[in-house]
């Protein structure tokens, strides 16, 4: 999905569990939100960074993290383990149950650690706070993502079994996606609505919230027609299509021969039709 639509979507499931976990807690649930947001941004290292100075620069600066740290420390580990050297540009890497573990773990060392060494054996809980954040964001950019037609693949580079559904993000003829928005904040609203009017209180309020997150997740689930796909039920890549240019005219296809023998038989074709003429 497109990064605007994960951090909306994320910081809207993470409000719901919030407002029952620590409703009394506005700096743990600002703390908690935003850590979910860095963590629904965290395995998207294909993003291009924008040309100009934006919002999503941000965006792109997190996702740096993960290219410059996480992913050649999992093609290490993968490498001495199971003797597999995936590339380190490859999405599947994040896009994966091991590939978030990895990332969890390395920014739980690099945040505890210090926190560690400074306070001893007791951790301030906005680190944890933060930290658990960041574990709900990338659980759900997975699940998010498995919607879409480009799919994951939870097990890579182990297993390349593909999870994918029949989302695409750019078209904007597929209103599904706003459907998604529009359910998420309806949820989100009543269940808000009601902490406020103090019908549901505390951990009384868990299961509903439960339901409500499960609702909105398992309604993008459904709509997005998600299947299954192993490696032998694969389609084959199409061979790629090579123009030919034979002057006036422009020939698409996939020639037996190369470009430049067809033009040298192009030439002495005209070469002997000159010479009979």
């Amino acid at each position: 999905m497109i990064t605007r639509h994960h951090i909306a979507l994320t910081t809207l499931c993470t409000l719901i569990i919030c407002s029952a976990l620590v409703p009394d807690s506005p700096l743990i649930i600002l703390v908690i939100c935003l850590g979910a947001g860095i963590g629904t941004i965290l395995p998207d290292i294909q993003m291009q960074k924008p040309k100009t100075l934006k919002a999503r620069t941000l965006a792109w600066l997190v996702a740096r993290f993960t290219r410059a740290v996480c992913t050649p420390l999992m093609c290490f580990l993968y490498w001495g383990t199971k003797g597999k050297n995936p590339d380190p540009d490859d999405k599947r890497l994040t896009h994966s149950v091991p590939g978030i573990a990895c990332i969890w773990l390395t920014l739980a060392f690099a945040a505890l650690l210090p926190c560690l060494v400074l306070y001893g054996s007791w951790v301030p809980e906005l680190p944890v706070a933060f930290l658990a954040g960041v574990l709900t964001g990338l659980i759900l950019h997975l699940i998010q993502d498995a919607c879409t037609r480009k799919g994951i693949t939870p097990l890579y580079p182990f297993s390349e079994t593909m999870v994918f559904g029949s989302i695409r993000p750019c078209d904007t003829t597929d209103r599904r996606i706003a459907q998604f928005h529009y359910y998420h904040y309806s949820v989100t609203g009543i269940i808000l609505g009601f902490q406020l009017l103090r019908s549901w209180q505390g951990f009384a309020a868990l299961p509903i919230c439960i339901f409500g997150v499960v609702s909105c997740l398992g309604m993008m689930i459904w709509s997005s027609e998600i299947s299954i796909r192993t490696t032998d039920e694969r389609e084959p890549v199409p061979a790629e299509q090579e123009r030919i240019r034979l002057d006036p005219l422009n020939f698409t296809g996939i020639p037996d021969t190369s470009a430049s023998g067809l033009m040298m038989g192009v030439y002495y074709f005209n070469k002997r039709v000159r010479w009979m003429l």
